[in-house]
């Protein structure tokens, strides 16, 4: 599961700067990003997507909303994708990228901050819809994280997050197993 992430846009962050100078170059307008680093469900997050043979990048809602409720799906399951509705619809055009510098994951009321150890920025796998909402798909936890929780986000570096972009690959929605930095947050 992935319930809050967090964006760095200090100036060690360049890919990351890079990601919201191109989006507000694209909305000729600012991100909203600037200033806050932890990212809530249902905030406007920075996105990479597929548009055709280009790469966009844009600003989207995180969550599905579930209709005649005030409740929001942020997570998906990458084992049960093409089993939902909710989601099967958008393998084939509906694929992004949610840029990240780490996220959160609590156990026993512990909040911690993990990351992958040799990425500054990385990407989780996610699916939008056309009206403009986000949902982050979710695999086992790797070995580094077991110990915290039992799910966390596909994480791609900027090459495989390609992949992802260019065509639905079941194949790359597996657990992050290059090493992770789990540092207790506060």
């Amino acid at each position: 599961m992935c319930g809050r992430y967090i964006i760095f846009t200090s100036e060690e962050y360049q890919e990351m700067k890079a990601i919201l100078k191109e989006i507000s170059r694209q909305y000729k307008v600012g991100t909203g990003i600037i200033g806050r680093e932890e990212i809530f469900p249902t905030d406007d997050v920075p996105a990479v997507y597929s548009s055709g043979s280009e790469i966009g990048y844009g600003m989207f809602k995180w969550g599905f909303e579930l209709p005649g409720t005030k409740r929001a799906v942020i997570n998906a399951r990458s084992e049960s994708l093409g089993e939902k509705r909710m989601f099967s619809g958008l393998l084939d055009s509906g694929r992004c990228l949610l840029p990240a510098n780490g996220f959160f994951e609590w156990n026993d009321r512990q909040k911690y901050f993990i990351k992958p150890a040799d990425l500054q920025t990385f990407y989780m796998a996610g699916l939008y819809d056309r009206s403009g909402r986000t949902v982050i798909i979710t695999a086992p936890a790797c070995s580094d994280m077991i110990h915290i929780h039992d799910r966390m986000p596909v994480i791609f570096n900027k090459e495989t997050g390609r992949l992802w972009l260019e065509k639905y690959d079941n194949d790359l929605l597996v657990p992050y197993e290059e090493g992770l930095e789990i540092k207790k947050a506060v």
